[in-house]
């Protein structure tokens, strides 16, 4: 996943945390959460040289007992640069980072579909 994701993430880890959601972005101690980065972007009189170093460093915790993450591991097995692989790594991560930004609720309710709409190419269920 790391490979996929590129410099979009600074490392993809387990989490210990989660119980019903595939994944969630995380940021470092002291970096900015991505509803800061949001702010501080939207600022008519912000400072660009701030921007790159406060930028938060992006962690990527996955549920491993969630099946989406089951199923997309066993399919990464197989053939890792498989398009389905890589598009459902995208399509998880850029879903987690909109909620992380966003209104909870709507933000929330637009992932679950995301997931649910998701299912039926891979197979898997979206509830765990």
């Amino acid at each position: 996943m790391k490979d996929i994701l590129d410099n979009k993430v600074e490392k993809v880890c387990v989490s210990q945390r989660l119980v019903t959601s595939p994944c969630c972005i995380v940021t470092s101690q002291y970096g900015w959460t991505a509803n800061m980065e949001r702010i501080m972007k939207a600022q008519a009189l912000r400072d660009n040289s701030s921007l790159g170093y406060m930028a938060a460093k992006k962690h990527l915790e996955l549920n491993p007992d969630h099946s989406i993450i089951q199923e997309l591991k066993k399919k990464a097995e197989v053939n890792k640069n498989d398009k389905s692989v890589k598009d459902l790594v995208m399509l998880l991560f850029e879903t987690r980072l909109r909620n992380e930004g966003g209104s909870r609720a709507a933000e929330d309710e637009e992932a679950k579909k995301k997931f649910e709409e998701d299912k039926e190419p891979t197979r898997v269920s979206a509830r765990s």
